[in-house]
């Protein structure tokens, strides 16, 4: 199937790395950016043709568009393509609001089309692993869970962190998908949420000096805590913030009654697992990544996409989980305490 890319910023380089490891299935043919410069330099780079934005959306030669623009042009991308049904595999988060969410979906349904989203890392070795270990009853019936993504922002290090700071930014809509994705996948949908948010910083100090702007007006909040209640009754805490000083060291943790996993880092395809030693009362490694490559691109979602098209074999609960997740941290993001305790409803 030929797919096209519309979006040529830097994560564009790490899907062409998977995206070429699997030319059997799948050819790249254009590329497009509202920044024909980043396009044309992308397209030579990887030998396709450059398109506009719309050219590339109506093209009969396209078969799936890889929607890879920044968050707040998500929605009106997907759509677009869908309405000119064009399958669509989208960057996190696909949507910033319920009713966009809704919108995408019932046009993927009218349309006979289909919309998949990143995160794909629950593809990669160490998340399979997880889930079996998970499955295979090793740590017992699992009561609970706790995440925790702290860092301090992007700034001091991304070509162009504004932009997560701005709406479709911020540590829930960038990195919540990575972990709640995770979870979903491994312990089933949630169904009641409880949250505080705030915004810490009203300015960020942009320390790359790589960077030609050097302050951020920040328009989100920035530091959120949650509590989930899946419809298993396992109960999951849930920090993830951009305000906090300390080293990166993500957590996502699952609690048994007989003993507790530690999962990868959920933004990887790979990484170390480990599972609590009651005797000896210490995490002891269970797993360790066989290859230090695994983490260096992004596209298996697009090819178990296009496995999948091709096959018939298109799951509708595999469909539903970007639509749940978009649930999911609307309500954590527009929680009000005075209304008790949000609802998390199927509404896909």
């Amino acid at each position: 199937m030929n797919i096209g890319i519309i979006g040529c910023g830097a994560i564009s380089n790490q899907y062409m790395i998977g995206l070429n490891k699997h030319k059997k299935d799948i050819e790249v043919t254009a590329c497009a950016d509202i920044d024909k410069n980043k396009a044309d330099q992308f397209s030579k780079d990887n030998n396709i043709k450059t398109l506009s934005v719309d050219e590339l959306i109506l093209s009969d030669e396209i078969d799936i568009v890889v929607n890879l623009t920044p968050p707040l042009s998500h929605f009106e991308i997907s759509y677009k393509s869908l309405k000119n049904r064009k399958h669509v595999f989208s960057e996190k988060p696909i949507a910033l609001t319920i009713d966009e969410g809704k919108k995408l979906f019932s046009t993927m349904k009218e349309n006979n089309v289909y919309l998949y989203a990143a995160p794909d890392t629950f593809l990669g070795p160490a998340f399979k692993k997880a889930q079996e270990l998970l499955s295979s009853n090793k740590i017992g019936k699992i009561i609970g869970g706790s995440v925790n993504f702290t860092s301090h922002g992007v700034e001091g290090w991304h070509p162009n962190p504004e932009f997560y700071y701005k709406k479709g930014g911020g540590p829930l809509f960038d990195m919540g998908p990575y972990y709640l994705t995770a979870l979903v996948k491994a312990l089933g949908p949630i169904q009641e949420v409880i949250g505080y948010s705030k915004k810490t910083f009203e300015k960020r100090n942009v320390e790359n000096p790589e960077v030609n702007y050097k302050e951020i007006n920040v328009d989100v909040d920035t530091h959120y805590f949650g509590l989930m209640k899946f419809k298993s009754e396992i109960i999951v805490d849930f920090q993830v913030t951009f305000d906090v000083w300390k080293p990166y060291d993500p957590k996502l943790e699952v609690y048994g009654d007989e003993s507790s996993l530690k999962l990868a880092d959920p933004n990887n395809y790979d990484g170390d697992i480990f599972i609590f030693d009651k005797d000896l009362y210490q995490w002891e490694l269970i797993y360790s990544s066989p290859d230090s490559q695994n983490n260096f691109y992004r596209g298996l979602g697009v090819v178990e996409m296009v496995k999948a098209i091709k096959n018939n074999t298109v799951s509708e609960d595999e469909l539903s989980v970007p639509f749940h997740i978009l649930e999911v941290m609307c309500a954590l993001d527009s929680f009000d305490l005075e209304s008790g305790w949000t609802k998390i409803i199927q509404q896909f």
